[in-house]
């Protein structure tokens, strides 16, 4: 019979899953919350129109992602010092990754390039660099 130390698992500890349960219980109804004022926008926002009321419609999905900025913040205080060390390594790469593109974008719009959406160019390529660089980090 072969006798294995508990330090040999990789499946996640129970005080482990207890901090992804509570970050799971604040994260998600800042999303869902997200998802429905979205939707809200979408279909009566009148975005493309010519309403002032139009930029506040805009913004307004903005408001339940600050419940996602506080859940992700209250995470990284629950989370041990590697995992923080992991989730604050793809943030950075993220952010360096989204003000690259943010200067690509902005040289090529001044060359006369008109890119629609950048500012989904640059969101979409922030949010790239920290999934691969999350993946690659926690694969080592």
């Amino acid at each position: 019979m072969c006798m294995t130390s508990n330090l040999d698992k990789t499946d996640a500890s129970t005080g482990d899953r207890t901090i992804a349960r509570a970050y799971h219980r604040e994260f998600w109804p800042g999303m869902i919350g997200y998802a429905v004022v979205l939707t809200a926008v979408l279909l009566w926002g009148d975005l493309d129109g010519e309403s002032p009321w139009r930029f506040v419609w805009a913004i307004l999905p903005v408001v339940p992602l600050l419940w996602v900025v506080v859940a992700i913040l209250r995470h990284i205080r629950r989370i041990d010092d590697y995992q923080r060390f992991l989730l604050l390594q793809g943030l950075a790469v993220g952010f360096c990754v989204a003000m690259l593109a943010a200067v690509t974008v902005a040289f090529l719009e001044i060359a006369g390039l008109g890119l629609t959406g950048d500012g989904w160019i640059i969101y979409g390529a922030g949010m790239l660099g920290w999934l691969v660089t999350s993946t690659v980090s926690r694969a080592r």
